[in-house]
């Protein structure tokens, strides 16, 4: 385990060297950059260490793993819990050459294939800064190269090859002077920018790897264990600007990264259509989705430690499942003579950096008793697999089991436009994320329902299409809620063991989630049939982050209020009301 600093110098360099020292040595390699943080969505530096769990993500870490620690100049946050621990540590140096020669002398590594001579971590290429540093892992990781700035001093040990690369003019003539020698792996031309670059470091080992990552620069950084591991190549551009003309809906669902199509077409040459990273715009995802490639969206930080998805966390069984204390049909068929309003709200995520906001959830449930479903894929019970284990945890024991209902969303590998998606991909990444699900958490806590990201046109949200639904039936799911038509309640597809439900709210915004309610104004005000439903989707990040909890909890708790008061309200699951909008049509309450 690497501690170090986003600021300290050559970090980019030194991480990836590491990272085959470690495999080499036969042990996994994690790495955790300090800095300071904000917390807020799509933050450069992701997650703040309280808000975001880090010192209970450190401490899970350090009881699954044999945890020996590297500090590369100051890191003074997790250091005093090391000590305490009384975990080893194997390196503590500012010094990459210093810091080289201990590890390889540990791992046994006498001679190494060569090094490489790499540019800080911003360079100019015609004129504008770019952050390649970030993205130079693959060739110093499938190299096993060691990696320096110009100039440094190397570490005593013998080398088959010398090279470079993206070396300005300056640090080649500072290069030739001490290894004349040394060849160019790799330069700059008049026309290269961020794509040019990062397309051309990933063909040159696409062959090796085993999946693709898109993102910016510091997402990168932050997850360069996590990609030498999974063998993935980075690729990035940013939006390709559109003009005013071009655009029909909205900018940041039409515009897209520069490199799109070719990132897309990369994921599927190598054979992985489940992507990680975090996107430019919306617009990429939809475009992604033409050709069934889905995103898994990290931030930096979150998770604090993505290792920890390499040791499989199956949870305990309690008997049941979380959806046995759901009213039986009986009881559903009288709420149904009363004229009762089910009521319940989804928590847009799909995505693990969204894993500190979901499981903020759960202590709103603790205090208020409140029923909701909450997005969820595959990687979510991988990654923050002892606090997410709490839906399967009775209330009474202090978990949420009965009142957190996981949907699989966007077909539960990653983030992807359905509308745009192959039908028999859908179902294929539907039924690869409930396999991964059931493996932990048995079908104790397996989603039944899915719920989508975007699944009808961004113009009108009025056009469905059966054979999505048709598509997610086919995965075993016994409901959807899908984006088309929100407003007065419908069933807008029904076969004998699956149904597809509206929202209830019509209210649409210009970026994800597309169908959504921010107040208890906009809930309050949503078209009611009764008997009937009233559901919703709440943008979780921008309001379950700690961040904004703090400015705007108070409107959540409102809206919790309105929906738990009683009367004609009864609030449940999500799963309650796609059983109820059966009966409602079975009762003759519901028509076409």
């Amino acid at each position: 385990m690497l501690l170090s600093s986003l600021n300290q110098e050559n970090i980019h360099l030194v991480i990836p060297t590491v990272a085959w020292i470690a495999e080499k040595a036969g042990v996994r390699f994690e790495n955790y950059l300090e800095a300071e943080r904000d917390g807020r969505l799509f933050a450069r530096t992701g997650s703040t260490v309280l808000g975001g769990f880090h010192h209970q993500q450190f401490n899970y870490l350090n009881a699954i793993f044999d945890v020996e620690y590297i500090f590369f100049g100051e890191a003074p946050l997790f250091r005093s819990s090391v000590e305490v621990f009384g975990k080893k540590t194997i390196a503590d140096s500012s010094s990459i050459s210093e810091l080289y020669t201990l590890l390889l002398a540990l791992a046994g590594i006498k001679k190494v294939n060569g090094i490489l001579f790499g540019p800080g971590e911003k360079s100019k290429i015609n004129n504008k800064e770019f952050e390649l540093g970030p993205y130079l892992y693959a060739d110093i990781f499938n190299n096993k190269y060691l990696a320096y700035p110009v100039p440094a001093e190397e570490a005593n040990v013998p080398y088959s090859a010398c090279e470079y690369l993206y070396l300005s003019g300056e640090d080649k003539a500072k290069l030739a002077l001490t290894h004349a020698g040394a060849k160019e792996l790799d330069g700059y031309s008049s026309r290269d920018d961020y794509g040019t670059i990062t397309l051309r470091i990933a063909n040159r080992w696409k062959s090796q790897a085993k999946g693709v990552a898109f993102a910016d620069p510091s997402a990168i950084l932050s997850q360069i264990p996590k990609l030498c591991r999974e063998r993935r190549v980075a690729v990035y551009a940013p939006t390709k600007p559109m003009k005013s003309s071009e655009i029909v809906f909205n900018n940041y669902q039409e515009a897209c990264s520069a490199i799109v199509v070719e990132t897309a077409a990369l994921a599927k040459e190598v054979g992985n259509l489940t992507m990680v990273g975090r996107q430019t715009t919306d617009g990429d995802l939809i475009e992604w989705s033409k050709d069934g490639v889905c995103l898994q969206i990290m931030d930096p930080n979150r998770p604090a430690f993505p290792v920890v998805d390499t040791v499989p966390h199956v949870w305990t069984n309690v008997g049941g499942t979380l959806y046995d204390e759901e009213p039986d049909d009986d009881q559903l068929r009288k709420y149904a003579k009363e004229g009762k309003i089910l009521n319940s709200l989804f928590w847009h995520s799909g995505e693990m950096a969204h894993n500190e906001a979901m499981i903020n959830l759960f202590d709103l449930v603790a205090f208020t008793g409140v029923k909701m479903g909450v997005g969820a894929h595959a990687a979510r019970y991988e990654t923050a697999p002892q606090l997410w284990e709490m839906i399967n945890i009775p209330r009474a024991r202090g978990g949420v089991r009965g009142y957190i209902e996981p949907v699989l969303y966007s077909g539960g590998m990653g983030i992807m436009a359905e509308m745009n998606c192959p039908p028999s991909i859908l179902t294929d990444h539907c039924k690869n994320a409930l396999s991964n699900i059931r493996k932990l958490a048995h079908d104790e806590a397996t989603p039944k329902g899915h719920w989508a990201f975007l699944d009808s046109d961004l113009s009108s949200f009025t056009e469905s299409d059966d054979k999505l639904f048709k598509a997610i039936e086919a995965s075993g799911l016994e409901y959807a809620v899908t984006l088309a038509q929100p407003g007065r309640n419908k069933i807008l597809y029904q076969s004998d063991k699956f149904l597809v439900i509206n929202q209830t709210p019509r209210h649409f915004y210009a970026g994800s989630p597309f169908v959504r309610l921010r107040t208890i104004d906009e809930y309050s005000s949503a078209p009611l049939t009764s008997p009937g439903w009233l559901l919703g989707t709440i943008d979780s990040p921008v309001h379950a982050f700690t961040q904004y909890i703090w400015r705007n909890g108070h409107d959540m708790i409102k809206l919790v209020e309105y929906m738990t008061k009683g009367g004609q309200f009864v609030n449940v699951l999500p799963h309650t009301i796609a059983r109820y909008a059966r009966i409602l049509k079975e009762e003759g309450f519901l028509h076409d």
